[in-house]
């Protein structure tokens, strides 16, 4: 049972004699390197695939591949 809890984090302020206030809020749980470097990367390829949106109208992909982009670069930013 203690395990439902170790997120749980509460604050308690005593106003007045009469009232008191708690707050409970779940902390987040720390992100690994791997989680962290994930959402960087589609975060980055997110905002190439905008910029070539805006400055092109539309992303060649046949262009990219030719200039030597890989397949899986290409299927990344498709999916961003």
């Amino acid at each position: 049972m203690k395990d439902c809890y170790q997120n749980l984090t509460v604050e308690i302020w005593d106003i007045s004699s009469e009232y008191i206030c708690v707050k409970s809020a779940s902390t987040k749980s720390k992100k690994s390197e791997a989680e962290l470097l994930d959402h960087a990367t589609n975060n980055l390829l997110h905002a190439v695939k905008q910029k070539m949106l805006k400055k092109q109208g539309r992303v060649d992909y046949g262009k990219l591949r030719k200039e030597g982009y890989s397949d899986r670069f290409l299927s990344k930013l498709e999916n961003a």
